[in-house]
């Protein structure tokens, strides 16, 4: 009898280190996806396919904003114009998917910080978003002005 006992506890042993393991397992703390690290987070952005033609994982962008804006002139007229604001510099691509074609859009996943995302959130919503690549080391931040056709005509 006790060595039918002891022969029950041995077959059932290994199976009770699994079911050890996959409890451990399940409380680990799960990885980031490749390219997040702690306190940032993966953000996509689509643009239009032709934007992503050159762009690759790693590369530095900027990110800005085309909208209409309402604008006071100097007669205190309020009028409509489109205005392209740099909303975000220097921020690290993590995740490109190109579309097919380019004339389809394609999505851009940047690597920022919660603040970064919200204002990223906002422009895919409110206007149309456009990227630019920087070159490889380039990563001073400037003061932007926005850019308008007024301001460039005159």
């Amino acid at each position: 009898m006790k060595t039918i006992a002891i022969a029950v506890l041995l077959a059932a042993a290994p199976a009770a280190a699994g079911e050890q393991k996959e409890a451990v397992s399940q409380e680990a703390p799960a990885k980031a996806p490749a390219g997040l690290v702690k306190g940032y987070r993966g953000t996509t952005i689509p643009v239009a396919g032709h934007q992503l033609l050159f762009l690759k994982k790693g590369d530095r962008v900027d990110v800005l904003v085309t909208f209409d804006a309402k604008m006071v002139d100097k007669d205190k007229k309020e009028r409509k114009e489109k205005i392209t604001a740099s909303i975000l510099q220097n921020v690290v691509v993590i995740n490109v998917s190109k579309p097919a074609k380019l004339d389809e859009p394609g999505v851009v996943e940047l690597l920022l910080n919660p603040n970064e995302a919200q204002y990223a959130a906002l422009s895919t919503s409110q206007g149309i978003v456009s990227i630019t690549v920087r070159a490889p080391g380039d990563t001073e931040l400037h003061p932007m002005e926005m850019a308008s056709f007024r301001k460039l005509i005159k």
